[in-house]
C-alpha cells in the first residue's frame, strides 16, 4: 500500500522555476525539496516557468506578493522562503504548520549592510515570527541576533550551494604547486565585499616575497585595470554552460578564496570555493563563521584586519603544504556533507513532519475542551 505524500507549499516572492531568481536560490530550495522521499512539493501564487521571450530577452521574473488562502487549505505544511510580506498578508486563521526561512534580519541589513530598511520591516518581521511554528535562519549567527532581538525561539539551517551538482568535482582537485599561490576573489559589490582589502593582501603578500597573484571574478574597478598582476574574470553568469565553466575551473586551480567582507549575511561563494577543496580565508562577520564551521576549513580575520594582516594569513595557511591539504580536505568536505540543498531540504522536511505531527496530537485535546 502506497503511503499518502505529505504537501508542502513552497511559499515566495522569487520564482523558483527561474534559475537566475533570487541568484538561484529558490530554483535549488524548491528542487532539492521536491527531490525529498514521500514529499508532493506545490509551489504556491501565480509563478511560471519563464517563457522563450522571457529567455531571449533576459526578462525577470515579476515577484508576487501574496497568494490565497484557498491554496494553503489542504497541505501539510508550508516553507515560506525569505517570504515575510507574503506569510504576513496570510489572513488568519491558518491552521497549515507554516516554517519561515531566512538569511538576515531588517536590523542587520539597516545597520551593516546601511540599507535604508525602515522600521516598519521590524514590526512586520516581529509578527510574521509570531505566526510562524517555526523559524529557520541560513547561518547560526543570523538565528542567534534574531532570537535576541525578537526574544523568540529561533535554529539555523544551512543554505546549499547554487552550482549544478554535475560541475562539482567527485573527488577533491589537485591544486597547482604552492610555489605559486593563485587567490581567487569573488564579488560585484567592491565595497561591501572589500575588494581593496583583497588587492592589498596580494601586493603585501608579494612585498613578503610570496608569488602571488589575484584573480577578480565580478565588478573591478576602472583604477585596478592596469594594476600588475591582477586578473579581470569579469562577471561570469553559473546560468550559462561556458561562463559556468569557466567559474568551476578559476575556483579549482585557485589557492585560495578571499572574503574580506564588511558585511554580509551567508555568501555561499565559500561554500561554493570548499567544493571545490579551496581554504577560505574571510572576515568575522555575518554568518561567515558558521560557513567555515569551524572545521579547518580556512581561517577568519577581524574586521580590523589590513592587508598586511592578511598577507601573514595567505602566507600562514599555505607555507606548510600538508597543513594545506588537510585545510583542503576539510572544505571539500564540509561542502559534499553539510553546505548542501539535499541536506537542508532534509532538515526542512524533518522540521516540518514534526511539526505537523505535534498539530495532530493537539488537535484532539482542542476539541475536548
Amino acid at each position: 500500500m502506497t503511503a499518502t505524500p505529505f504537501r508542502i507549499g513552497f511559499l515566495s516572492p522569487h520564482n523558483p522555476y527561474d534559475r537566475r531568481a533570487f541568484s538561484g536560490t529558490t530554483f535549488y530550495a524548491a528542487a532539492a525539496l521536491a527531490r525529498q522521499p514521500g514529499i508532493d512539493l506545490r509551489v504556491l501564487g501565480a509563478h511560471r516557468p519563464p517563457g522563450l521571450a522571457d529567455r531571449l530577452l533576459r526578462r525577470a521574473s515579476p515577484k508576487l506578493d501574496r497568494v490565497s488562502e484557498a491554496e494553503i487549505d489542504g497541505l501539510d505544511a508550508v516553507v515560506g522562503l525569505v517570504a515575510s510580506q507574503m506569510i504576513d498578508r496570510i489572513r488568519p486563521p491558518c491552521d497549515t504548520p507554516l516554517i519561515h526561512v531566512t538569511d538576515a534580519t531588517p536590523a542587520f541589513l539597516r545597520e551593516d549592510y546601511g540599507w535604508g530598511v525602515p522600521v516598519e520591516m521590524d514590526r512586520r518581521e516581529a509578527r510574521v515570527l509570531q505566526r510562524a511554528d517555526a523559524a529557520l535562519y541560513s547561518s547560526q549567527e543570523m538565528a542567534d541576533r534574531a532570537a535576541r532581538e525578537f526574544d523568540t525561539e529561533t535554529a539555523a539551517l544551512p543554505f546549499g550551494i547554487n552550482f549544478d551538482t554535475a560541475r562539482l568535482p567527485a573527488s577533491r582537485p589537485e591544486k597547482p604547486p604552492l610555489s605559486s599561490l593563485n587567490l581567487l576573489f569573488v564579488g560585484n559589490d567592491w565595497v561591501r565585499k572589500g575588494g581593496e582589502i583583497a588587492v592589498a593582501a596580494m601586493q603585501q603578500a608579494r612585498k613578503m616575497g610570496l608569488a602571488a597573484t589575484l584573480t577578480v571574478v565580478g565588478r573591478l574597478p576602472e583604477a585596478h585595470r592596469t594594476t600588475p598582476h591582477i586578473t579581470a574574470a569579469g562577471y561570469l553568469n553559473k546560468n550559462r554552460a561556458a561562463q559556468a565553466a569557466e567559474l568551476a575551473r578559476l575556483y579549482a586551480r585557485a589557492h585560495l578564496l578571499l572574503v574580506p567582507s564588511r558585511a554580509d549575511c551567508t555568501p555561499m561563494v565559500a561554500a561554493e570555493a570548499m567544493s571545490f577543496g579551496t581554504p577560505v580565508l574571510a572576515s568575522d562577520t555575518g554568518g561567515l563563521p558558521s560557513l567555515l564551521g569551524g572545521a579547518g576549513t580556512g581561517r577568519l580575520l577581524p574586521l580590523a584586519a589590513d592587508g598586511c594582516d592578511w598577507a601573514r594569513a595567505i602566507q600562514d595557511v599555505t607555507r606548510d603544504p600538508a597543513a594545506y591539504a588537510l585545510m583542503s580536505e576539510a572544505g571539500f568536505d564540509r561542502a559534499r556533507s553539510v553546505l548542501t540543498w539535499d541536506s537542508w531540504a532534509a532538515g526542512v522536511v524533518a522540521r516540518a513532519r514534526d511539526l505537523a505531527q505535534a498539530r495532530q496530537r493537539r488537535a484532539p485535546q482542542v476539541a475536548a475542551a
